[in-house]
């Protein structure tokens, strides 16, 4: 639960991205906010640079997060944060400062409509190793490949039948070298199994929800994700948004 480059030797189609997507270069952020650790739902807004001003291009909309809350994961932001940590199989969704990486789905672009991110369609041999111990921890791999070395007990299925990975925004949470084995994996932002329920480590929203945000990113404006409680959020070295907007977006 990149850029975006055919890693044939490894069997990896999307490495992280690089070290230019950072958290004061963006001009889109995305914010996911809840009322404290355990809480399993909240509220999402997004803002946007635009002629040389921030702007709300959405707020307000309900998500949902893992079962047990959020806990700090590893991106963009300070590793001395404090607060419970991310970990794998943990349940709790990461919060923290993320690059909103890459989108897939099991259907044709077209279907979803247009978007500044780039989009792969997702096949049965697709999938997310979850499993620390293997070399390609918090990867996507294609088990199709005569290269491929299976060494893993576990791994997400992208090409999932119960529609939740119709459409899936990659967030960057433990992506980058060297990535921390059981520091969590395979998060994602997909639409939710119902409405207000909790997600195994995700952040979930109604699908209706999850194509407007999905058609608003854009790439080239190194998005990211800002989540987590919300006097959690107030204290990570943020862009530089206007504290007056910040209030308005943070408000409980």
């Amino acid at each position: 639960m990149r850029l975006f480059l055919f890693a044939v030797s490894l069997i990896v189609l999307f490495p992280p991205v690089g070290r230019a997507q950072e958290k004061g270069k963006t001009s889109q952020v995305v914010f996911a906010v809840s009322e404290s650790w355990q809480s399993t739902d909240g509220k999402l807004s997004a803002i946007a640079f635009r002629e040389n001003v921030w702007k709300i291009a959405f707020r307000d909309i309900p998500v949902t997060f893992g079962r047990a809350g959020t806990g700090i994961g590893i991106g963009l932001h300070s590793d001395k944060l404090s607060g419970p940590g991310k970990r794998e199989g943990d349940k709790r969704a990461p919060a923290g400062v993320f690059p909103l990486e890459f989108s897939f789905g099991t259907v044709i672009e077209s279907h979803h409509g247009a978007t500044g991110m780039r989009y792969e369609r997702t096949s049965p041999t697709h999938f997310w190793v979850d499993d620390p111990e293997s070399r390609f921890y918090n990867q996507w791999v294609d088990t199709a490949s005569p290269r491929i070395e299976k060494d893993w007990n576990s791994a997400e299925i992208l090409r999932r039948k119960d529609g939740l990975y119709d459409l899936v925004i990659v967030v960057g949470h433990n992506r980058r070298s060297p990535v921390v084995r059981g520091g969590g994996s395979a998060i994602f932002m997909h639409r939710w199994s119902a409405p207000g329920r909790p997600t195994i480590g995700c952040t979930a929203m109604a699908a209706d929800d999850l194509s407007r945000l999905w058609k608003w990113l854009d790439a080239k404006k190194s998005p990211v994700l800002i989540q987590g409680p919300v006097d959690f959020v107030r204290k990570l070295d943020l862009p530089p948004v206007p504290e007056g907007l910040l209030a308005e977006i943070l408000r409980p």
